[in-house]
């Protein structure tokens, strides 16, 4: 089962590494940001709270689209103009990444964070909460930790 989460924003939008690792480290994470954010699809490999973990990444510009699906985020989105989906599955520390990203994007740009599975508008604060709940559950209960090929 796939799981997402919807960041929206206004303008463009381009974080260094640094600049992420930084926003994450500032919200309370350990954090390795491994490669480059815009531009990324598909799988994005973190180092996140001390685990080996990652989320996918899928840059979607079409928000007026993401209104007509989400009503609750067409009544907040206002006037931003640019959204990244991150799917996930049931694995804790796949999902606390995906709140922590979107939080640290929120802290960046002022975003709105959506979760289409309790149909709410996420705050940052709450983002960060939950994404300290799942990365603990994590550590307690096991996850799937990423395996990196190996670089000659």
């Amino acid at each position: 089962m796939s799981l997402e989460i919807h960041v929206c924003w206004r303008g463009e939008f381009s974080p260094s590494r640094a600049e992420l690792q930084k926003t994450l480290e500032s919200a309370g994470f350990e954090a390795e940001v491994l490669h480059d954010f815009v531009g990324s699809y598909g799988y994005w490999p973190i180092d996140l709270s001390g685990l080996k973990t990652g989320v996918e990444v899928y840059f979607d510009h079409n928000v007026p689209n993401l209104r007509e699906i989400y009503p609750v985020l067409a009544g907040a989105v206002g006037d931003r103009d640019k959204a990244v989906t991150f799917t996930f599955g049931g694995d804790p520390a796949e999902c606390g990444v995906a709140f922590a990203l979107a939080a640290a994007i929120a802290q960046m740009t002022d975003a709105v964070i959506y979760d289409p599975q309790s149909a709410e508008v996420v705050s940052t604060v709450d983002a960060i909460s939950t994404a300290k709940l799942f990365f603990k559950d994590a550590r307690e209960q096991g996850y799937r930790a990423r395996e990196d090929e190996e670089q000659n």
